[in-house]
């Protein structure tokens, strides 16, 4: 199964489902452009699309036609009403899956096709010659990095560094499970992975050696969430766990919001200022104090895979199996306005 791609610039939601990249205005919900003009069916998007600091909105393929596209969402092409790409990486052999991972002048990139794709920014062509990593394994989840090496997880059971200046690997570590979500660095450098081993494990970042430290009641899906000192992530049993990094102990036993029998967790946990919100395969969408405490509950329908993502005020969810593509929610849970494509 595939889920939507979400993203935000502040002003615009994008959401990727399907054969369109839609651009959603946050004021109002209503459509204000998709990519493509016109349904091509070698493209396919679920990829989260990423937005670059000048604006450009960068999304990969997941159909016959593996490009990974930078679009300006600025310069609308009057004859197809979709925005101008800017341009276009063709040189992957595979489906995009995972958000590209920006770092400067750069884009690091994982394919399923096994490999690193490191390109300018500016014209989405290869920096230097060194600028394929062959990786190997199914790459779902964006990199991770902390200015001297970027971390890549893979659904083969590897947690990878490579060098960010070299490109080189640095170490390839092998865990009992796939690793569907990206590494988390913790406040004191540490790298934190949750897997399908239902494990979650503590590397140095400088060795890769590592370390189980809590075990799970199920599969890890999701990319922890970083609050301070705490990771929160969920379980496919829809436990929520509130992992304290500098005691390396629980904050308190798992809580389970969701008590029905689709609650599992498969979107990471989205860290508000005031509540902590969960959203669950039944649909439901759950805000918790930092203590575990229920504050509301709403359920928007369909199936919830794909992590909401906060945009000023609202709060964006993209269900599944609903008559809406998008809810936006006030901080109270209330429904503000959803979206459905137009024909």
């Amino acid at each position: 199964m595939s889920w939507p791609g979400l993203a935000t610039d502040g002003n615009m939601v994008y959401l990727a489902d399907g054969p369109f990249l839609y651009a959603v205005s946050l004021a109002d919900g209503k459509e204000v452009w998709r990519y493509p003009g016109k349904r091509d069916s070698k493209l396919i998007f679920y990829c989260t699309p990423a937005v670059t600091p000048d604006g450009l909105v960068i999304v990969g393929s997941a159909g016959t036609d593996h490009s990974l596209v930078a679009l300006n969402p600025n310069d609308i092409n009057p004859d197809t009403s979709a925005p101008v790409e800017k341009w276009k990486f063709t040189g992957a052999k595979d489906h995009w899956v995972a958000a590209p991972l920006i770092v400067e002048n750069k884009l690091f990139a994982v394919n399923s096709d096994g490999n690193l794709y490191i390109l300018d920014l500016q014209d989405g062509q290869s920096s230097k010659k060194a600028t394929v990593v062959e990786l190997d394994g199914r790459l779902w989840s964006q990199p991770t990095t902390d200015g001297e090496r970027v971390y890549v997880t893979s659904l083969d059971h590897s947690v990878i560094a490579i060098d960010a200046k070299t490109y080189k690997v640095l170490w390839h570590k092998d865990l009992g499970g796939a690793v569907p979500g990206s590494a988390v660095l913790s406040k004191d450098g540490s790298l934190y992975v949750g897997s399908l081993d239902s494990q979650l494990e503590k590397f140095d970042p400088a060795t890769g050696d590592h370390q189980s430290v809590l075990d799970a009641k199920n599969w890890v899906w999701s990319t922890p969430s970083l609050d301070d000192d705490t990771l929160y992530f969920g379980d496919v049993n829809g436990n929520l766990y509130s992992y304290n990094t500098s005691t390396g102990k629980l904050n308190w036993n798992p809580v389970k919001p969701d008590n029905s029998e689709t609650a599992s967790i498969t979107a990471s946990p989205l860290v508000l200022d005031d509540h902590i919100l969960v959203a669950t395969e039944s649909g439901s969408v759950f805000a918790l104090d930092r203590n575990g405490k229920v504050l509301w509950s709403q359920s928007v329908g369909g199936k919830i895979y794909t992590t909401p993502i906060a945009a000023g005020d609202l709060i964006i969810v993209a269900p599944l199996e609903t008559d809406f593509y998008l809810v936006a929610l006030n901080p109270s849970g209330q429904q503000v306005w959803t979206f459905t494509p137009g024909s």
